[in-house]
């Protein structure tokens, strides 16, 4: 699982130390310094837009770092 459309991703494409923060599929609108910074203002940004916040370095591994999605809870499998 991954993030969706409109989630917000914050990513170091590079190898750089610098963060990207983008709104899922658009490219960055923001880039920050630190990894915290990063973090913060994406799970800031994703409270207000009610999606969820992913973290990746590779674009193919994702961790979820906030979840604001008002989507209902999905049925476990039995």
């Amino acid at each position: 699982m991954g993030p969706r459309a409109g989630d917000v991703l914050v990513s170091s494409p590079t190898a750089t130390v610098e963060y990207e923060i983008s709104i899922v599929p658009a490219r960055a609108t923001r880039v920050c310094p630190h990894h915290d910074t990063a973090i913060a203002q994406a799970r800031e940004l994703a409270k207000d837009r009610h999606v969820d916040a992913w973290l990746t370095d590779d674009h193919t591994h994702f961790l979820k770092v906030a979840s604001y999605r008002d989507d209902p809870p999905r049925p476990r499998p039995s």
